[in-house]
């Protein structure tokens, strides 16, 4: 009969025990990566929900092609500088949370009430950068197309 090795304990990797050096510039550039790579999808969703009955965009497809026609490669991307600020907040989460949750450590405060706080905590500071950057976003998704019939036609229908 063969033996199985010892069973190995899982360590929780701290905050103090990361390189922040290393770890803010990754992962504010892997968000950003990922921001730049998903943002034409999000336009796109963003027109086809405010969009009434289908007047403009019968699909996906015919989304991106019609804004790819009437509005250049930029119009896939419009918003997108405002939107990107947004990366800052996953730091300023991870290093709230942390922050916090280190705190309540040196009080010997139980690890799920810990977990709670913290998170909330993180959260609340996390939202209060993303929302105000998301609604102007999210507006100018909607402005500044070129002149045209089409852009008549979407002001019609969004910009009431």
């Amino acid at each position: 009969m063969v033996e199985s090795p010892p069973p190995q304990f899982l360590k929780t990797i701290e905050w103090d025990m990361m390189d922040k050096t290393k770890f803010v510039p990754l992962s504010m550039l892997s968000s950003f990566s990922v921001r730049c790579a998903l943002y034409p999808l999000t336009l796109i969703k963003t027109r086809l929900q405010i969009q009434k009955h289908n007047d403009v965009y019968s699909g996906t497809f015919d989304a991106y092609y019609k804004i790819f026609k009437y509005e250049g490669f930029s119009g896939l991307y419009r918003g997108f500088w405002v939107s990107s600020v947004q990366i800052v907040s996953g730091v300023f989460y991870i290093s709230t949370y942390e922050g916090v949750r280190h705190v309540l450590s040196r009080k010997e405060v139980n690890s799920k009430f810990k977990a709670l706080v913290a998170g909330g905590f993180a959260s609340l500071v996390s939202q209060t950068i993303i929302v105000p950057f998301d609604v102007i976003s999210q507006h100018l998704m909607m402005l500044g197309c070129p002149k045209s019939d089409y852009q008549e036609m979407l002001c019609s229908i969004f910009c009431m």
